[in-house]
Formats: C-alpha cells, structure tokens, sequence
C-alpha cells in the first residue's frame, strides 16, 4: 500500500511539473517589414536616389557591381526572426532598367537575401532566392521558399545579382529601377 502511494504522489508531481514548465507550442504570425529610412539597415552599389514613396515602399536604382547593389531591411524592429519558424517570403516589387542598358535582349536578374548576426552587406549574408525578369520593366512577385532555413534572420532585402554578370554580356554600368512594394514572412 505504501508503494502504491508513493507511486502515486510521484506520478502526481511529474504531471504538475509538466504542466507547470511545459512551453505551448507559439503560433506565429506573419511578420511584414516596414520599408523606411527608420528602418533601412544597409545599402551598397545604388544611386543617390532612394526614395520612401506615400504608399511604404521604396524605390532606388541598383547597379550590377561587386556582386550587385539593394536595400536591406531590419526585420521586426530590430529583433530579427527565427527563419524555421517561417516557410515563405513573399515580395513583390517593381523595376526597370535606366537609360544606357547595354543590351536589350538580356534581361535583369535579382537576389533576395537575408542577413544574420554579424554579416555585413557583401558578406555573410544568405541567397534565399535568385529570380530572373523575362522583360526590361515589369512587377515581380516572388514566393521563396525557406521552408529549409534555419537560423536567425535580422535583414532582408531585394538587390540586382551581379554574379556572372559580365561575363553573361551584361555591363558594369549596366543599372536597374526598383521599387519593393513588399516583404512579408509567412508562416
């Protein structure tokens, strides 16, 4: 009898403590980034011309140099996001090549990244997706998949992809509009 009462009391107290130190699972909501100068972590190889426009998003024109040029973004706030937590990046944005493109039959190319502790713009950050327009001007909205991602990401953002580019055809002077209209993580 006294066994069955100590098994009892320790069973008890095994179903407290789990109760008491068990983390429900969090629901994630999506998480948009704001697009403001306030917000703006970085920007390299663009113009002088960046504009925050009324409707909260972001034009600037981008060069295809040393790896490419954007604008990149801190994610909520400053705290950044677990990406596991995430499984899509939506982003749609807006673009077009400014008078001198070298050839009009090749097209723009772009890199959406994402940045994590102690990267900088040129280094340490992540390709998360690489999409080609099928046109000299036009919108883009992307859907990448990070279903696979891990880590901490603090940063985001839509810049030309330089890689190849020359040797592709392309011109260092070679420059693009782009106006990002949104970047939302989705769970």
């Amino acid at each position: 009898m006294k066994k069955i009462k100590v098994f009892l009391s320790v069973l008890m107290l095994s179903a407290l403590f789990t109760s008491l130190f068990a983390k429900e699972k969090e629901s994630v909501e999506p998480v948009t980034v704001k697009l403001s100068a306030a917000t703006q972590w970085e920007t390299q190889a663009t113009m002088q011309d960046g504009v925050y426009n009324s409707d909260g998003s972001v034009t600037y024109t981008s060069m295809f140099k040393y790896g490419g040029g954007g604008y990149a973004f801190n994610i909520d706030g400053k705290k950044g996001i677990d990406l596991k937590s995430y499984k899509t990046i939506l982003i749609e944005f807006d673009y077009e090549v400014v008078d001198g493109w070298k050839d009009s039959a090749k097209f723009p190319k772009f890199g959406v990244k994402t940045w994590g502790p102690g990267t900088s713009f040129f280094q340490g950050g992540v390709g998360q997706s690489y999409p080609d327009a099928d046109s000299l001007n036009g919108t883009m909205t992307v859907e990448v998949d990070i279903s696979a991602a891990r880590g901490k990401a603090l940063r985001v953002g839509v810049c030309s992809n330089a890689w190849k580019w020359v040797e592709e055809g392309g011109s260092e002077d070679d420059k693009v509009k782009i106006t990002v209209k949104e970047i939302t993580f989705l769970p």
